[in-house]
């Protein structure tokens, strides 16, 4: 008989489904489906949605409910900015520390991203890509927090990939962070991160704030 899952495993799988957009933002999340789902009781659904919560990944509702986080441009954009503020400033310690093994590694990741015609592999190598890349800085708390902002913008830049034109210039900017990188040149590196985001974030927020334009019953009449 299989061993039950326990709520930090419940949490993760659920974390994934919500960066690879399975869940939707602002989908509820029932406790009784997600037991279901997982074969255990509620009591450990309800602790994977409190690590979750406190984690900003899901919203709690009054009465115990809960749904995943839906941002607004606002909020969107912080994102972006503080991955802006942050992801910069990491660069000479990737070009420093990241040995040959994890760059042929970072390579073979980025020709795979290129060859796949599938959406969900390519954001899901994206996300692995750009974690390697913060990892090899050798700044674990860091690396942890840049992983949560890329985690809550992803379920958004999906869009940007496959409908927007967003995931050729990708390809191409993940090529050349990987030169940069064997040049040894962190400058570079910096000014391509910069770029990427900045890049992303101005596609990304623009469609949010359309999507909320044509959901907005009242946006008529604030023209």
């Amino acid at each position: 008989m299989a061993a039950a899952v326990g709520p930090e495993v419940i949490a993760q799988r659920i974390a994934l489904a919500i960066r690879e957009k399975v869940i939707a933002p602002g989908a509820p999340l029932v406790q009784e489906d997600l037991a279901r789902r997982f074969s255990v009781s509620r009591s450990p659904v309800r602790e994977a949605l409190r690590i979750l919560a406190t984690e900003g990944v899901i919203e709690m509702t009054p009465g115990g409910g809960a749904r995943v986080r839906l941002l607004n441009r606002a909020e969107l954009d912080e994102l972006y900015d503080l991955r802006l503020l942050i992801e910069p400033t990491i660069t000479r310690d990737i070009v420093e520390r990241m040995g040959p093994d994890q760059l042929r590694a970072l390579e073979s990741l980025a020709d795979r991203m290129r060859e796949t015609p599938d959406v969900e592999q390519w954001m899901r190598s994206n996300f692995e890509f750009h974690t390697r890349l913060h990892v090899a800085a050798g700044r674990p708390r860091t690396a942890e927090i840049l992983e949560g902002l890329l985690a809550a913008v992803q379920p958004y830049s999906q869009e940007n990939i496959d409908q927007l034109g967003g995931r050729a210039q990708a390809d191409l900017e993940h090529r050349e962070m990987i030169a940069a990188i064997r040049g040894h040149d962190h400058e570079a590196l910096a000014r391509l991160f910069t770029d990427h985001l900045l890049s992303a974030k101005v596609r990304v927020g623009q469609s949010l704030e359309a999507e909320e334009r044509e959901t907005d019953p009242l946006a008529a009449l604030r023209r």
